[in-house]
């Protein structure tokens, strides 16, 4: 098959969607190779920014399963709650998330085409699929996940770290629905460095559990025991996931390919987002692409994703020397929550988040009144 375009964007997902949204936008010749047949399931918690979402000119609110009006942290039998403005995250189903991004795209979309190899020459770049189609554009963009075939093909992130997963969309009781209800829960404690997740959708809850360095067996062994201290029985299929956590700066683009989203390791070490990150980059590899400045892209990814990258690391590290402490002075203090959304909303990073919690804390310490329960009492928990 002899086409040519002016770029091949491999994967469909939030960072191929977008790059190709974008690309498309400005009258390029886009294809979407995508390898599985659409809608496909894909593990993810699914929260993002309202505020990320409105840089596209076109309305999500068809594929948004809820709105988050607080946010909650436990760790043991203890819980806290934060009310959130309800403006600021959402709560999506990867499945059709994806779907309606790529929809919106003006680009060819194959759908069941998985690629074997990548190789790049000076004038162009050419895809082969395991079908044996070939294809060639002046540009590609791999957002082909966290195993990525085409960085391999390419010689691209050789020392890859990556973190497990396990999520598990529950049918659980209405009774049980309705107590996580716009309200997500980040669980601490019971992992050496990881944690687990209730994420509210409109008739389930997705839940979950990811940690660096697991050992055998351990993901789902927690994820039983911690979910049947919320009232949560696991009844389906556990859907596991590498997270390419990123841990040091690694070449994420040649002349004339980029590496984004998960393809790039980009998910964020410490919290383990990765839509934000998938959007961001997406967009930042098109701009490079139609600026003509493919270098452009890994500076521009140097200087704010990667930076902040770097100080969620150190992040991580302060957090899970002392989860306890965390959890007394930092997590149950209200600036932390709302300095998180603003990160979320691409309004600031760790440096500046860390900033604002420590202008706080003393306001923090001299008011701190909290109401703490067990996590199968209601949820409705606020700080006084």
């Amino acid at each position: 098959m002899d086409q040519k375009y002016d770029v091949i964007v491999v994967g469909g997902g939030p960072a191929g969607a977008t790059a190709a949204f974008f690309l498309g936008q400005a009258g390029a010749k886009v294809l979407v190779l995508e390898k599985e047949r659409l809608p496909r399931y894909k593990t993810c918690g699914g929260a993002v920014s309202a505020r990320v979402l409105n840089q596209f000119p076109f309305s999500f609110e068809q594929v948004i399963e809820t709105k988050v009006t607080a946010i909650s942290y436990g760790m043991g039998k203890e819980m806290v709650t934060v009310p959130l403005p309800e403006s600021s995250l959402r709560m999506v189903m990867r499945s059709e998330f994806d779907v309606h991004l790529l929809k919106h795209a003006q680009a060819e979309i194959w759908e069941g085409m998985a690629v074997k190899a990548v190789s790049e020459g000076d004038d162009a770049v050419t895809v082969t699929t395991i079908g044996g189609e070939r294809i060639t554009a002046d540009y590609l963009i791999a957002a082909d996940g966290a195993n990525s075939i085409s960085a391999h093909s390419l010689g691209l992130r050789t020392q890859r770290v990556m973190a497990g997963a396990i999520e598990v969309e529950a049918k659980v009781p209405h009774e049980i629905l309705e107590r996580f209800a716009g309200n997500p829960v980040l669980i601490f404690g019971d992992l050496e460095v990881g944690y687990l997740w209730i994420f509210p959708k409109s008739d389930h809850l997705s839940v979950g559990i990811g940690a660096l360095h697991p050992r055998p067996g351990e993901l789902q062994s927690v994820l039983k025991r911690v979910m049947k201290r919320y009232g949560i029985v696991l009844d389906g299929q556990q859907h596991g996931h590498p997270l390419p956590i990123y841990s040091h700066r690694e070449r994420v683009n040649t002349t004339r390919s980029f590496l984004v989203g998960d393809a790039a390791g980009l998910v964020d070490p410490f919290t383990g987002e990765g839509i934000r990150f998938a959007i961001k980059s997406g967009r930042m590899a098109a701009e490079a692409i139609l600026a003509g400045a493919p270098p452009q892209y890994a500076a521009r990814l140097r200087g704010t994703i990667h930076r902040n990258h770097q100080h969620a690391l150190t992040w991580t590290d302060i957090f899970y020397r002392s989860p306890r402490l965390f959890f007394e002075l930092g997590l149950r203090n209200p600036a932390l929550s709302h300095a998180l959304i603003q990160m979320l909303d691409d309004r600031i990073g760790y440096g500046r988040l860390f900033l604002r919690i420590i202008a706080r804390f003393p306001l923090f310490l001299t008011t701190k009144k909290v109401t703490l329960h067990k996590p199968q009492e209601s949820l409705d928990v606020r700080y006084c």
